[in-house]
């Protein structure tokens, strides 16, 4: 009966994948019922008996739909079973970025196993995996849980909770899952079609770049992958180390001209805003860039000439390195100008912004200013001659 019971949910959950499946409360509680045993198995530490019951239940229930993978892994790692929890490891990475089923339910089980082995801890998952290096496994086994300790900081495992409070970055419906979360919970999730089907992805990849991640992780990283490579060459793993070890090898390329992204903002140009000082007056300007050519609307106050206003300034990037820029202009309205810039970087953005490339910058800047227009003490046209001490912020 049990068995029938089993193929059915099976057949229901294949034939009618992505809609409503009318499960019997009867099958629904038996599955309750396994969970239940094998809650108190851990508890007592009965490691075998906790093995048997699950792989009866694998058997027996749909795929994922009575204990999914993530609760596996876990009662795998409670019971020392590192050899069955590496396969379904490896097998969550391989899906990474993909949306995978849950359990049924929310219960005891699933709040013991988080709370003695909670995967979306990294510090758990870390100190964990030390541990099993360590321990009594094959060769080949510890060389892929070195290989997964040392990628903890670029992968997370998101547990139940997740998959059902945070599923949408909707408002609206972010509250309404969560009403149904804490509605369902327990026994009364059974009866629920919300409760009995959460999709989500399980397994995030952290490839984005952030100050946590630095290259010399990733190169250890790599070492790994090929040693592995070396030692096993008929690893049924191999497939999936090359592929992250490719995956790595990008990643710390394109990672490396990350952190040195002022190589290619170099004579790109940029917007900012810059203020000048002399002893006879002071400027205001805003610096626009396209490629090597600037334009500066700059607003100008000058005791040495009697027009206050507006100068509109054309520069050429002549020179730029990382924390030096030189670019010589001309200028009109009334006065007419001409002269030389330069600009020191003491600080730019360790990391441009993820999203839009731009970074920031703070400049301290040094100008040379001639100035044809009418004199103040004469009254005449003539020349000016002005040096400026002046500072800048800049967005590349």
């Amino acid at each position: 009966m049990k068995f029938l019971v089993g193929i059915t949910l099976f057949l229901n959950v294949w034939l009618w994948a992505g809609t409503e499946i009318p499960y019997s409360v009867e099958s629904i509680s038996q599955f309750k019922e396994y969970r239940k045993n094998l809650l108190e198995l851990l508890k007592n530490q009965k490691k075998e008996d906790v093995v048997s019951i699950v792989q009866y239940v694998k058997e027996r229930a749909p795929d994922e739909f009575a204990i999914d993978n993530l609760e596996l892994i876990q009662i795998y790692l409670l019971v020392e079973r590192y050899d069955l929890a590496l396969d379904l490891w490896i097998g969550e990475y391989e899906k990474v970025g993909r949306k995978v089923q849950y359990s049924f339910v929310r219960d005891s089980l699933l709040d013991y196993l988080d709370a003695n082995m909670n995967l979306t801890d990294s510090s758990v998952v870390k100190k964990k995996l030390k541990e099993v290096v360590v321990s009594n496994v094959d060769e080949e086994q510890r060389g892929l849980y070195k290989i997964l300790l040392e990628m903890t900081p670029f992968y997370e495992m998101q547990n139940k909770f997740y998959a059902m409070h945070y599923k949408t970055w909707d408002r609206e419906q972010q509250t309404l899952v969560y009403k149904l979360a804490v509605k369902y919970v327990g026994d009364s999730l059974a009866n629920s079609t919300f409760g009995q089907f959460v999709f989500e992805n399980r397994v995030i990849d952290k490839f984005y770049y952030r100050s946590g991640i630095n290259p010399e992780c990733i190169e250890k990283l790599i070492l790994l992958l090929k040693e592995f490579e070396r030692n096993f060459p008929n690893s049924e793993r191999l497939p999936w180390i090359k592929y992250e070890r490719n995956r790595f090898e990008k990643l710390l390329k394109d990672y490396s001209e990350f952190l040195n992204y002022h190589k290619k903002k170099l004579y790109t140009g940029g917007l900012g805003i810059e203020g000048w000082l002399t002893n006879d007056g002071w400027e205001i300007g805003i610096p626009i860039q396209f490629h090597r050519f600037l334009f500066i609307p700059t607003l100008d106050s000058d005791e040495k000439l009697n027009d206050d206003g507006w100068i509109f300034i054309f520069g050429f990037d002549l020179f730029e390195v990382k924390h030096l820029k030189i670019v010589p202009f001309v200028g009109l309205w009334d006065p007419y100008v001409a002269g030389m810039q330069i600009e020191f970087r003491p600080w730019l953005e360790k990391y441009p912004d993820t999203k839009f490339g731009a970074a920031a910058y703070i400049s301290l800047k040094l100008k040379y200013m001639m100035k044809y227009g009418e004199l103040a003490e004469t009254d005449e046209k003539g020349f000016a001659h002005l040096f400026y001490a002046g500072l800048g912020f800049h967005f590349w």
